[in-house]
């Protein structure tokens, strides 16, 4: 980059920060929903890119490409799961580094970020193209369904480093630039769908076609992403940062653990019920590729479905972790009990869309016969504690967004590896094909009522903390104030 596009003029960075600053001082629900809602829409648009994807693979590819998209999900998951390793261990870093006004550190935060998406990128490629069908076998792929999963893995692993890359859209939002982050996935959404219909309707690509168009997209947001950094961000970037620091690097990897964790174990959670779906869908009376396109477009309604609770946890995350770091203790639980109703109100709307439509849903895909019939069995019975279990989401970004990974990595662990992979391997002992369906449900909704006892500690401590002295600044480094906030929370 060039020195002009490096150093943005001093007037526009001091406008910049003053409007970060306003994330401390502005009023909650107004500034919950000037986050939220542009978090909330891109998450949307990139939902509904990927919703519209597997409509144009069933209706163009049938029923054996969404069984294949099924078998593939679990490598794009642990994929997402290192992007999110690092781009959200790295927001709330950058977000505390904003809190203190410290600069310099929120830079080095950004330029680490890229040289570990790059490190990860470079090993997640070649490990994946050189041993793809054994890990789709391990992953659950049945071999009725391995060539057309194959086939979409193999292009989709070359986009990897702009998978990777997008997810500095998080630091975008630490700087209250929502909107911006918004647009970036809202272009690459609106993009993916364009390029599908001319890939797989045009142009006959099959699955690899699905797949070139997702890397496309991929990469036009990666490149305004970075045109945001070049031009409009408060810091000011410089090559000489993207060396690793060893302290540095940790921390990223301490504070974006949760999500890790949260995605590496939605990997294995996947795996294995692509294994008990060909153990238990023929026993129960079902086909086994019916069973396996029925997941596949259950889990892609669910993520959208989703949206409203983790759209609110991504605009609640910045502002937790700001205002954690400029100690406004008071601010930081009216934030989240805010963004907390919010979220559940909306998550309302999706619940019982879904419980009524779920037939014109589901033949939006292509569904006939037993796979349409199977596909609303399980569709319904899969959001029946959606109301419950989904917003337990928010309570590991609130921990995680105030620089607490240890209880965020508390939450994620009893939900997805104590709760969700024990009862995805019993009940189905138990129920055959219905607890294949229930087993995430059921972990989700007891997962949420751990998550609202720790945080019931959490507000007491906060209480607790309004009254105390305050506590000497750590400047200079980004990663400084999480010791300083875990001690006082």
């Amino acid at each position: 980059m060039s020195e002009a596009l490096d150093m943005p003029g001093a007037a526009a960075a001091a406008s910049r920060r003053r409007e970060t600053e306003r994330l401390g001082s502005d009023p909650i629900v107004p500034l919950v929903l000037r986050l939220s809602v542009p978090a909330l829409v891109g998450l949307l648009a990139s939902s509904l890119y990927t919703f519209v994807d597997r409509v144009f693979i069933g209706n163009y590819v049938g029923e054996i490409g969404l069984a294949a998209m099924n078998a593939a999900i679990p490598f794009n998951t642990l994929i997402f799961a290192f992007s999110i390793l690092i781009g959200r261990g790295c927001a709330v870093l950058y977000s505390l580094a904003l809190g203190r006004r410290d600069y310099a550190g929120a830079s080095r935060v950004f330029a680490q970020g890229i040289t570990l998406d790059l490190i990860a990128a470079a090993v997640l490629v070649t490990c994946g193209l050189a041993f793809l069908r054994p890990v789709l076998t391990l992953f659950g792929a049945p071999a009725m369904a391995m060539a057309p999963a194959a086939d979409y893995m193999s292009v989709l692993l070359l986009g990897t480093p702009f998978a990777l890359l997008t997810m500095h859209n998080h630091l975008i939002r630490a700087e209250g630039s929502s909107t911006y982050a918004m647009t970036t996935q809202i272009i690459g959404g609106v993009l993916n769908v364009l390029l599908d219909w001319l890939f797989m309707g045009g142009l006959g690509l099959g699955m690899r076609g699905a797949a070139a168009a997702t890397v496309i997209s991929q990469a036009v947001s990666v490149a305004l992403v970075m045109a945001f950094f070049a031009r409009r961000s408060v810091i000011r970037f410089r090559m000489a940062d993207m060396a690793l620091r060893a302290k540095l690097v940790w921390q990223v990897v301490v504070n974006g653990a949760t999500p890790f964790i949260f995605n590496f174990a939605a990997t294995l959670n996947w795996s294995i019920r692509n294994h008990m779906i060909q153990k238990y869908a023929e026993p129960s009376g079902h086909e086994l590729g019916a069973a396996m396109a029925s997941f596949g477009v259950v889990m892609t309604v669910y993520h959208v479905a989703m949206t409203p609770t983790v759209g609110f946890a991504m605009g609640m995350q910045p502002l937790v972790g700001y205002n954690m770091g400029a100690r406004h203790y008071r601010r930081v639980r009216r934030i989240f009990l805010t963004s907390l109703v919010l979220a559940w109100l909306l998550l309302m709307v999706p619940f019982l869309g879904l419980e009524v439509f779920a037939r014109p849903v589901f033949r939006m895909f292509g569904a006939e016969g037993d796979a349409l019939s199977l596909g609303v069995y399980t569709l319904r019975r899969y959001v029946s504690l959606l109301p419950f279990g989904g917003v337990c989401v928010l309570f590991a970004h609130y921990f995680q967004g105030t620089g607490q990974a240890g209880r965020a990595l508390l939450i994620s662990s009893v939900r997805q590896i104590f709760l969700a992979l024990p009862l995805m391997v019993l009940m189905p002992v138990w129920f055959g094909y219905d607890g294949i369906i229930f087993a995430f449900p059921v972990s989700e909704l007891i997962g949420m009522l751990f998550a609202a006892g720790l945080m019931a500690f959490e507000h007491r401590r906060l209480r607790q903390a309004e009254e105390a002295p305050p506590l000497p600044t750590a400047e200079g480094d980004p990663a400084a104030g999480a010791a300083e906030e875990r001690a006082i929370a």
